[in-house]
């Protein structure tokens, strides 16, 4: 099975490739696996929507939230745009150093570092003085970009940085030695809100107790006063945890938003969580964007 990866290969989305596939063996699966690597999160989107009517469909695996700069705007997005659903999540720790053709920090005229990178090591790069800061797609696009242009430097995951002989590297440039980013595994499809089996059709072996993540979009009909509050308010009447929630712009009319919210429940209130979200879907529209087992691939 091909798995669109955002790459090139070495980055952390490579990473948490490799940590799923790992998992997916223990658990007597085999299945052969191979990464595809794509420049960008819509390009990861892009080719899973296109293997659909291939004799074999590929799964994609794209970042969602960072512990220091929160979530990826442009995944939340793609994830509410697309015809997709979530299959299961892995956490990776997170941490950056910096690699540059230089003999000291002060030498460094140019650096580039990924975009959300850039969030994760801001106290770092503050620092610096007179540095032109280039942003990237992909850490491995900012290491690649430096090439051997004196003064320029890049920010990129310490696992690479670890492997320079000869090129200046100042290591553990991350704002919080407690760095983790957050993936999601994806593939063609939606996921029917309506029924506890519509829920649960993707989860195996899943016992009573355990906790399952429910992400989902919440696009409001019409905006008008407490609107989010009675939203809000169907979850805590039915005492269903809500571990985060997103406002995202419409795209259609300035100052409207849908609401990107994630579920924390044990299995066995599912059917709860069923009925609440039809209670919700008598003033808004819903997606649904999958039901996984918390923690199942969080290392």
């Amino acid at each position: 099975m091909k798995i669109a990866v955002l790459g090139p290969q070495g980055t952390f989305s490579d990473k948490a490739y490799e940590q799923y596939v790992g998992i997916c063996h223990k658990k007597n699966n085999n299945i052969a696996y191979e990464a595809v690597y794509y420049p960008t999160i819509d390009d990861v989107f892009k080719a899973v929507l296109e293997s659909k009517q291939s004799v074999e469909p590929m799964l994609g695996v794209v970042p969602i939230e960072n512990t220091l700069d929160g979530y990826v705007m442009r995944t939340l997005d793609l994830l509410l745009e697309r015809e997709v659903q979530i299959l299961d999540e892995i956490t990776v720790p997170v941490a950056f150093s910096l690699v540059g053709n230089v003999k000291s920090l002060d030498e460094i005229d140019t650096l580039y570092v990924q975009f959300k990178a850039l969030g994760q090591c801001r106290e770092f790069i503050n620092d610096l003085n007179n540095v032109k800061i280039v942003n990237t797609e992909s850490n491995m696009e900012s290491y690649y970009r430096i090439e051997n242009k004196a003064g320029s430097a890049a920010i990129v995951p310490t696992h690479i940085a670890r492997e320079e002989k000869e090129r200046f590297v100042h290591f553990d440039v991350t704002d919080s030695d407690y760095n983790h980013t957050r993936f999601v595994v994806f593939e063609n499809g939606v996921v029917d809100a309506r029924n506890n089996d519509g829920l649960a059709t993707e989860l195996q072996g899943v016992k009573a107790s355990d906790k399952v993540r429910i992400p989902v979009y919440i696009m409001p009909k019409e905006d008008r006063p407490g609107l989010l509050f009675e939203i809000l308010k169907n979850f805590y009447d039915n005492r269903i945890n809500l571990i985060s929630i997103m406002s995202r712009p419409t795209k259609q009319e300035l100052g409207t938003y849908n609401f990107y919210l994630e579920i924390d429940v044990l299995y066995e209130r599912l059917q709860v969580v069923c009925d609440t979200l039809r209670l919700v879907e008598n003033n808004n529209k819903i997606k649904l964007l999958g039901v996984y087992k918390e923690g199942l691939l969080t290392h």
